[in-house]
């Protein structure tokens, strides 16, 4: 294909050059034939650009894959010390892990040291401690005026709960680790290990609870083991959780209930669904109890959140897309409804990444994914009058133009899948045209920040719900981006959005807030401070100004609370 578009290029010049000199009229314009040629020139030159990317990406993964197995990478502080012994976990990462550097990669570094201009991975660090200062701005106001709690309320100078599990603690961590808070990163773990109990909690999420603390603390598990030595506490406060929360499996179909009690053990459905559980619910833990397996040694948490994506596998899919709801007694869904945004989205995101954390060898999770995503490019993918190509809904064989703020994690979704596609200059394409329409979502509001969910219905983009709550999917997608494509308008776009949140968001006492109305060029505030804002938005601003050896992405997936866990080459779980 490259080859063939190369001679294609060289035709078009050819062409065009020939017909340039002789189709000027009198007044030096170009004629209608030479505009064309120029277009055609243009996006042929774009998609080769775009294939050569591809193709390298593909060769840089198949030569990552021929490395032998080697031990953890330590790649938040290469001077930190071996442990003397490890727990059998740690030795199961230790065996397991893929290699540190992969020769393609230690090759495209040494190229760039040699010629630091042409080094485009580089850290803008200007930019990175803005980040981290807006970040320990929030972590502060959280430790002075909502310590143990799950968030801070910055305006009331308080912290309130709803999960009850010291939320911001748990979803922090990791940040706190890649921004190399290695103190504080300590206490946290100390704070899990000596105050977070669950013998006496009620009912609760089991999806939140599942992404946000098993999620969180099997990431900074994996971090301690980089930090300083692999932190047994951790562990068995993960399998604690675990296995309280693994109770929500025991349903005739083996779907979770979507609140599970932590003490009882009894889980329920909510009734506002008909007793349905939600996609995204049933459809976003694998990652999660998947590792839980690898370090304990227990396959059954790991067998049981596979046998849901085999089971939505074989289930029949109206159009090939998985509807929002889904009965926890038959196994059927129950509704022809298909969203990328609320209750759908991180079921599809895990199609893809729960087969790359497996060592990529899944094949039937790789198909699942790509038909998935071939469905969703021929009945969701729309593009308006304007040229902005956004996610649709589908319900009932038409689509709904609306889009969710959280749909916007799909344009990263499809650049992180785009490397092993059939076609993979499409995927980029929408991956980027994706990412572009979301950074408009805020570039075309007062406050410069984007609305909960935008309307296409009149063929432009307009505000829907107009608050905004500090959610991470644009600069997601801008952070794969930068890393796919090393374009500066994603880093560009990234600064434009955090300005935006430190002129509409930051309380001077300590903390950030959501804001009511983004048409507003001054906003009135809401009064909470998300803890995805700490785990999940703030992490991905700062990766988009790091370096790509910090967290690279051939060595991690990151859940969808943005809690980074280490990728395996082989597909046994134990």
């Amino acid at each position: 294909h490259i080859v063939s578009l190369e001679k294609e290029l060289t035709n078009l010049r050819t062409v065009g050059s020939a017909g340039a000199k002789g189709a000027l009229t009198a007044a030096s314009q170009e004629t209608a034939a030479v505009v064309e040629l120029k277009k055609k020139l243009s996006e042929q030159e774009e998609q080769l650009k775009r294939m050569q990317s591809a193709q390298a990406a593909v060769t840089l993964q198949a030569v990552a894959a021929a490395q032998p197995a080697a031990a953890p990478a330590i790649h938040l502080n290469a001077n930190a010390p071996a442990a003397a012994a490890v727990p059998a976990a740690a030795a199961v990462l230790a065996a397991a892990a893929v290699p540190a550097v992969p020769v393609a990669a230690a090759a495209t570094a040494a190229a760039a040291d040699a010629a630091p201009d042409a080094k485009k991975g580089s850290i803008d660090k200007v930019r990175r401690d803005a980040v981290k200062a807006a970040f320990m701005h929030s972590w502060e106001g959280y430790k002075k005026f909502a310590w143990g709690t799950d968030e801070l309320m910055p305006q009331a100078r308080t912290g309130h709960n709803w999960l009850g599990l010291g939320g911001t603690i748990v979803d922090s961590m990791s940040t706190l680790a890649i921004m190399g808070e290695v103190e504080e990163f300590k206490k946290c773990a100390e704070w899990v290990k000596t105050n977070l109990h669950f013998e006496n909690k009620g009912d609760v999420s089991f999806f939140e609870t599942t992404i946000r603390i098993l999620g969180g603390i099997l990431s900074a598990y994996e971090f301690s083991c980089d930090l300083y030595a692999c932190d047994q506490g951790l562990l068995d406060k993960a399998k604690d959780i675990g296995n309280r929360l693994s109770k929500a499996f025991n349903t005739p179909s083996g779907l979770p209930y979507a609140t599970i009690n932590l003490q009882s053990g009894r889980g329920s459905t909510p009734g506002w669904t008909g007793g349905s559980a939600i996609l995204a619910e049933v459809g976003t833990v694998q990652l999660e109890f998947a590792a839980l397996s690898r370090y304990t040694g227990d396959k059954s948490y790991d067998e049981k959140v596979m046998k849901i994506f085999h089971h939505l596998d074989k289930a029949p899919k109206p159009n090939g897309l998985m509807p929002l709801y889904i009965d926890v007694n038959s196994g059927s869904f129950t509704s022809a409804h298909v969203s990328l945004g609320a209750m759908g989205d991180s079921a599809f995101e895990y199609l893809l990444k729960v087969w790359i954390h497996r060592g990529m060898k899944d094949d039937w999770l790789k198909t699942f994914y790509y038909s998935s995503a071939k469905s969703i490019i021929e009945k969701m993918v729309k593009t308006n009058k304007q040229g902005l190509m956004y996610v649709a809904e589908f319900k009932g064989g038409q689509a709904i133009h609306k889009m969710d703020h959280l749909a916007c994690f799909v344009g990263g979704m499809f650049v992180l899948g785009a490397p092993f596609a059939a076609d993979p200059i499409e995927h980029m394409k929408i991956g980027k045209g994706i990412g572009e329409t979301c950074y408009q979502m805020y570039a075309k509001m007062g406050s410069g920040l984007a609305p909960e969910n935008t309307d296409f219905n009149s063929g432009e983009l307009r505000a829907g719900a107009t608050y905004n709550i500090q959610r991470p999917e644009t600069v997601e997608s801008f952070f794969y981006l930068w890393r796919a494509t090393k374009d500066p308008i994603w880093r560009e776009h990234g600064w434009k959005v955090l300005e935006a949140f430190n002129k509409c968001c930051k309380i001077e006492s300590g903390g950030y807030v959501g804001v009511r109305d983004v048409r507003s060029e001054h906003p009135p505030k809401d009064d909470t401070q998300q803890t995805f804002w700490l785990a999940e938005t703030l992490k991905y601003l700062y990766l988009l100004f790091s370096e790509d050896e910090l967290i690279p992405l051939d060595k991690y997936v990151f859940n969808t609370e943005a809690h980074p866990l280490k990728v395996w080459k082989d597909a046994n779980v134990i």
